[in-house]
């Protein structure tokens, strides 16, 4: 998670939370994610009432995948902020 975002937003990691959030005047998006699975993607038509128990991260830590008993949720970092990444 640290690796995907590193750079990109403001990054928090604790014992209970995982957190991305992009920062002004890119495009505004983020997920957190909790020690329970519950996601918290931070656009307004995401909602999600499920827990995840497994995270997958693609090849070019672009996007990652929840999966958990009966759902599946993808996030894709934005190409805007992806664009920050120094290579």
């Amino acid at each position: 998670f640290s690796e995907m975002f590193r750079g990109l937003g403001i990054l928090s990691t604790s014992e209970t939370m995982l957190e991305f959030r992009s920062v002004p005047p890119t495009v505004p998006t983020g997920i957190s994610l909790d020690r329970q699975g519950r996601l918290l993607a931070n656009m307004p038509l995401h909602s999600i009432e499920s827990s995840f128990t497994t995270v997958f991260f693609d090849g070019g830590l672009t996007s990652l995948r929840l999966e958990g008993p009966g759902a599946s949720y993808t996030y894709t970092v934005p190409s805007e902020i992806l664009a920050q990444r120094s290579d």
